[in-house]
């Protein structure tokens, strides 16, 4: 009884991070058996390896990680609009305390961090595991625990850095600052990179779960929201040369693209489990879809391969609806949640070439996108010229895609600038982080909210 009374306050204290006070709440919260009785878990391979593989699948669980991270930022940035054009709270950056959308993606987050705690703890105590997979599973878990990191601090700044299950720590744990947030990130990550496997083997050969890649891509985009160039360069680089790996694909098409199940470009999926489609096909940018590019056909280039196979039209407009993801609800393409991509890395080092005064470098990476996209070289060498293009280009590679045109709107500083001038928007400063919410504030005194929120 003593042990599942110290499981039941774990799991008591990690509802009180995410602000779930009410008793019928706690009531309605099943706990899952085999969390109760967590020291039977880290007894065998076979039962901790299915435990750590369920840090992945609760990024699925829920919509946040498929749909909330891809529409919210997109609406509060100048990439997405409803298709009925009417406004709502993300595309007039008016967002609540007590709004749903970020009370979701709040307690996800906490969630899957939760669950990375739990396994790093649970691995870290055991004694009956295989010494080298008992080293991967804990790196697997830091770098999901790291991921979900970014995400926060990118979504509301300042946040608590729960590394910990226990409850004298997470229950009352005040925020932290980016810098430290960032300072984990970076340590997760390095870690993750020195444990994790350099290949899928470990996987069945399929791109689900990370490797050494996923943990170096993600530090290479850490590096370049922190303005660290050469780091930023030197990891997009490592994954880059893993050409037996890793390639661009050439032709896209509905068959042929980053987002298939395994293809040359994944980094990292996330699949569902007993379904050839991911969330993104399925319910979110659905054909005849709820969401349309704000920018509707001004944004590509005559001939750019990715409108053609990544948009949709909108009878009778220049509007686009997003189509990245081909599959609703059907057999085939057989397509998973794409977290971490090779374009993506492409895209980083070209801009911290830039940063570096590698010009020639730059206009190659630069290219392998754009021919990617059928489209002809670059000719610019103006530095500034040359940093526009590639935040064009990564609007055209990444819209729809996990808040990337939010985030680089506020890290290369022109937030301001481009979303003030948009008719329709409310903007003050301020909306740069969305709001702490009011439900965790309530159960927690020690969570003060962002400026410009109640």
């Amino acid at each position: 009884m003593k042990n599942n009374s110290i499981k039941y306050t774990y799991i008591f204290s990690f509802f009180l991070l995410l602000g779930l006070t009410g008793c019928d709440e706690m009531l309605e919260v099943e706990i899952p058996r085999e969390q109760l009785e967590s020291e039977n878990i880290y007894v065998s391979d076979a039962t901790a390896e299915a435990t750590v593989n369920g840090i992945y699948q609760s990024m699925v669980t829920g919509l946040s990680f498929v749909s909330n991270i891809h529409y919210m930022p997109g609406e509060t940035s100048d990439e997405l609009i409803l298709r009925t054009q009417l406004t709502d709270v993300y595309n007039t950056n008016e967002i609540q305390e007590i709004d749903s959308g970020v009370i979701a993606m709040w307690t996800d987050f906490y969630k899957t961090i939760y669950n990375a705690n739990k396994a790093i703890e649970g691995l870290n105590a055991s004694t009956a595991l295989s010494p080298d997979k008992k080293k991967r599973w804990i790196a697997e878990a830091k770098f999901v625990r790291a991921y979900c990191y970014f995400y926060m601090t990118n979504f509301w700044g300042d946040v608590p850095l729960i590394l910990t299950t226990d409850v004298e720590k997470t229950a009352l744990a005040p925020r932290n600052t980016q810098t430290e947030i960032y300072t984990q990130i970076n340590l997760d990550l390095s870690d993750a990179s020195n444990d994790l496997p350099v290949n899928y083997s470990n996987y069945g050969n399929l791109r689900i779960r990370a490797t050494k890649w996923a943990a170096e891509a993600l530090l290479a985009r850490v590096n370049l929201y922190l303005g660290k160039w050469t780091e930023a360069a030197a990891y997009a680089s490592s994954v880059i040369s893993q050409n037996g790996t890793y390639k661009i694909i050439t032709g896209l098409t509905a068959n042929n693209s980053p987002f298939i199940a395994d293809n040359t470009e994944a980094i990292l999926q996330i699949p569902y489990f007993n379904t050839a489609y991911a969330y993104e096909g399925g319910g979110l940018f659905t054909s005849g879809g709820k969401y349309i590019l704000r920018k509707g056909t001004a944004l590509f280039e005559t001939g750019d391969a990715r409108k053609t196979n990544w948009t949709d039209p909108v009878t009778g407009t220049t509007f686009l609806a997003p189509r990245k993801y081909k599959n609703a609800f059907v057999a085939t393409p057989v397509e998973r949640s794409t977290v971490l991509r090779l374009a993506e890395l492409y895209l980083i080092r070209a801009e911290a070439r830039v940063k570096l005064n590698d010009i020639t470098g730059a206009q190659e990476d630069i290219n392998v996108i754009r021919n990617r996209a059928l489209l002809g070289n670059t000719t610019l060498t103006d530095p500034n010229q040359l940093l526009d293009l590639i935040a064009l280009e990564r609007e055209r590679e990444l819209f729809g895609e996990f808040g990337h045109r939010w985030f680089d709107l506020k890290r290369t500083g022109k937030a301001d600038e481009v979303l003030g001038a948009i008719t329709g928007k409310i903007w003050a400063a301020t909306d740069k982080l969305y709001p702490i919410p009011d439900s965790a504030r309530r159960s927690n005194p020690f969570l003060s909210q962002n400026l410009g929120y109640n």
